[in-house]
């Protein structure tokens, strides 16, 4: 799946665990950390779901890529502080296994270096447990995209007073 949509589901997954309430009153900084490692486990569990289900690309790779940074360094620097470290875990979570099977051949194609490529480490990203659509049909595909934003939405507008006090 794009790294757009990796990026918007790691939005949800820092809404989702952190509950701005407990963590005002509790001034933890290791309650903080605590939610910011189960962000990051999450996030890597829902990019795995996410590959999983069938998708095609609807997004070029460098345009994807270009806006889903910005987007990370966006939201993260309209954190505020206290949550910056569960915000950035879990777009870190969301984008790791990208980032650890993918970048080195990425980075080979577009810059021309010669990194060593090794065998992937997370299943989905093998050929037999990718939901990657390569047919062209891609209704399938839209619609699961649909879905992912239209959760991602719930969780904010359910959770908007801890959004809230996440930006800020």
């Amino acid at each position: 799946m794009n790294v757009l949509f990796h990026t918007t589901t790691a939005i949800g997954v820092a809404v989702l665990l952190t509950n701005t309430t407990q963590l005002e009153k509790s001034h933890s900084l290791i309650n903080r950390i605590t939610t910011g490692i189960a962000a990051f486990t999450v996030g890597a569990i829902s990019h795995g779901a996410l590959d999983y289900i069938p998708h095609c690309y609807p997004i070029n790779s460098k345009i994807d890529v270009a806006i889903g940074l910005a987007m990370i360094l966006v939201v993260t620097w309209l954190t505020h502080k206290r949550y910056r470290i569960i915000v950035g875990a879990s777009f870190l979570g969301c984008i790791f296994p990208d980032i650890a099977d993918l970048s080195p051949a990425i980075i080979n194609k577009q810059v021309g270096l010669n990194l060593p490529v090794f065998s992937k480490i997370f299943p989905w990203h093998w050929h037999a447990y990718s939901g990657s659509i390569y047919t062209g049909d891609c209704n399938v595909s839209t619609i699961n995209h649909l879905l992912l934003i239209v959760v991602i939405c719930a969780i904010c507008w359910y959770r908007q007073e801890d959004v809230k006090r996440m930006i800020g």
